[in-house]
């Protein structure tokens, strides 16, 4: 099928396309920012190096910039091209999904970047202000810093399983509409699988998943999935036509 792009369908596939380049390169440079160096499992060593970190919650913030660029830009311009571009009906239910779960995703990224990024900074400052003299006073707020560990963790597991079933639900509708190669759905899917997986094992072992094999394979599938997502989306802004391509 072929048919004329009009200029709001160019401008939401370059909006997309930027919002999904653009969300990742912040996303990265935040997380570079990052502290690193302590096992996140050790908690008084990896909570004494959040605490001296400065840049704690800029790095947060930029991460959380980067996520909702991705998501309320690139994925939404995505639903809105499978939606809008496919032939199939199933493929169309599959788009409206996909926005939900985004949505969902979203938020859970918001309130994980809220625990993360400012709570938990607020909590280790203060248990690393208390003198270690008052060993009392200081392990009532480690107990408590320990406490907000455990509800990021809890929301870092369910952000990980939705932003799975993002890769996942896009993944399928890619592959069943055509609009896109569908190797790039093939990739979406693989990617989510693999993060779905990892946030499964977060809400059981919690952080001691990083660095491990389904931390890596997960977080690099995604990156290039999305990177892909936005490269192929800009190739279409630059075409005089919309060709539905089922390779």
């Amino acid at each position: 099928m072929q048919t004329n792009t009009p200029n709001l369908e160019r401008h939401m596939l370059r909006m997309g396309s930027i919002a999904f380049l653009a969300g990742m390169a912040i996303f990265l440079v935040s997380t570079i920012l990052h502290p690193g160096r302590e096992d996140p499992t050790n908690h008084p060593l990896v909570f004494a190096e959040y605490a001296e970190d400065e840049l704690w919650i800029a790095s947060h913030i930029g991460q959380f910039a980067g996520g909702m660029l991705a998501f309320a830009g690139g994925f939404v311009s995505l639903f809105w091209l499978l939606h809008t571009r496919s032939e199939s009906g199933i493929a169309s239910v599959l788009a409206w999904m996909g926005l939900a779960a985004t949505i969902a995703a979203g938020s859970t990224l918001a309130v994980l970047q809220a625990i993360d990024g400012i709570a938990l900074k607020m909590a280790v400052d203060s248990w690393y202000a208390v003198p270690a003299a008052d060993g009392g006073e200081k392990a009532i707020a480690f107990r408590v810093t320990e406490g907000i560990r455990w509800i990021e963790i809890a929301a870092n597991s369910l952000f990980r399983i939705l932003q799975g079933s993002v890769g996942v639900i896009f993944g399928v509708t890619i592959l069943a509409s055509g609009i896109l190669r569908r190797w790039i759905g093939a990739l979406g899917v693989f990617a989510g699988v693999a993060t779905i997986i990892l946030g499964v094992r977060v809400a059981y072992v919690g952080f001691a998943t990083v660095g491990s094999i389904e931390d890596t394979v997960s977080t690099w599938t995604y990156l290039a999935w999305v990177l892909i997502l936005g490269i192929f989306m800009w190739r279409k802004t630059t075409a005089k036509t919309m060709t539905t391509t089922t390779r």
